[in-house]
């Protein structure tokens, strides 16, 4: 009981430390590779892992693993199944015995210790953590110190300086940084250089430093002007007040969404007060899966191959049962989709994307 009280405080303590600090701890997969020169081959290697059929376990198993996920926001929203579905049907290939058990943070920052103490009390084989702030990285940093449970962060995958020493069994992610960048050049070549560009982005977190940061430097970089910068929680129903006052105060042609919310929230905007020239982007599926990626208010939408994230999750516990040099990081590629594309190119890119959960957002 002693202990539990110790992570109560210890996780309460980390809602006060700001999300800048945190920044500040991150090194790019780039940098990561020069300071870890081993790490190279052993990504590669991984990389073709994941993009090959499944092979089975080569280990007898004397009974199951136990696997804690921890996921963020409403349990059943379809980036939380598509996740679960992917990880699930890869550990039935690969043949793996294990237990899973899913706890939900709903709260997202708001206090509730309560998954975090339930986990801490089952002690897993391997905490695969769906979110990463101030909190997770205190609550992580035990585990990372001790012997037993591993770590798999999902859907990150910018190592932190201060993990150099002892990282996690793998970061696993997207580049957002260089997605960033891609809808920025691809922008620039497609919109008239008299264009008015906007742009809603996201507090100092790490998703806002990472993808919304990098867009606007690269935007400057190349020699164009953002001629009003919003900064709006992850929210849809924020970027949809936030939009409809942005159209009534200037003339705009495009609006730069940093996140899958705040573009929806845009194109509920756009719809309601009936505006078909302003365009905006877009980040993945959404609800309204293949058909979203075709909305004529999105310019263009960048896909990140999501279920190999998940794929990832599966195969770096199988190298680490078998006890095989593995890496610490694994970088998903991303891909630009034109709205202009006609349907059944966009329906394969989003099934090349999602080879596992595209029944889901088909729905």
């Amino acid at each position: 009981m002693r202990r539990l009280w110790f992570l109560v405080l210890f996780i309460f303590s980390a809602f006060s430390v700001q999300a800048s600090n945190m920044t500040r701890d991150l090194m790019s997969d780039d940098v990561f590779q020069r300071l870890m020169p081993r790490q190279g081959p052993l990504i590669e290697l991984f990389t073709s892992i994941v993009h090959s059929p499944p092979v089975s376990i080569l280990r007898v198993q004397n009974k199951p693993i136990s696997i804690a996920v921890l996921l963020f926001g409403e349990a059943d929203t379809l980036a939380n199944e598509a996740l679960l579905l992917s990880f699930k049907q890869r550990m039935r290939e690969l043949n793996i015995d294990y237990r899973l058990d899913i706890y939900i943070d709903n709260l997202e920052g708001k206090g509730d210790v309560s998954p975090y103490l339930k986990i801490e009390k089952s002690a897993p084989d391997y905490i695969v953590m769906t979110k990463l702030g101030m909190v997770q990285r205190r609550f992580l940093e035990r585990f990372l110190y001790g012997n037993k449970t591993k770590v798999l962060l999902y859907d990150f995958s910018t190592p932190l300086i201060h993990w150099v020493d002892r990282p996690p069994l793998m970061y696993i992610g997207v580049d957002q940084r260089q997605a960033a960048k891609q809808l920025a050049s691809y922008l620039d070549r497609q919109l008239p250089k008299q264009a008015k560009m906007s742009a809603l982005v996201l507090p100092d977190n790490y998703l806002g430093h990472m993808r919304c940061d990098a867009f606007l430097d690269e935007i400057s970089q190349l020699g164009r002007t953002i001629h009003t910068i919003d900064v709006v929680q992850d929210s849809r129903e924020q970027a949809v007040e936030s939009t409809k006052a942005l159209l009534a105060e200037i003339e705009v042609d495009f609006i730069f969404s940093c996140s899958a919310h705040i573009s929806e929230g845009v194109i509920a905007a756009l719809e309601k007060v009936g505006d078909r020239r302003v365009q905006t982007n877009g980040w993945g599926l959404t609800q309204n899966g293949v058909r979203g990626l075709a909305n004529p208010r999105i310019k263009a939408s960048v896909l990140f191959m999501k279920d190999y994230l998940s794929v990832a999750l599966a195969e770096a516990i199988k190298l680490d049962l078998e006890g095989k040099n593995m890496p610490n990081l694994y970088v998903a590629r991303s891909t630009l989709v034109p709205s202009e594309l006609d349907f059944d190119s966009l329906g394969l890119m989003a099934s090349q994307a999602y080879p596992y959960s595209v029944m889901l957002w088909q729905k």
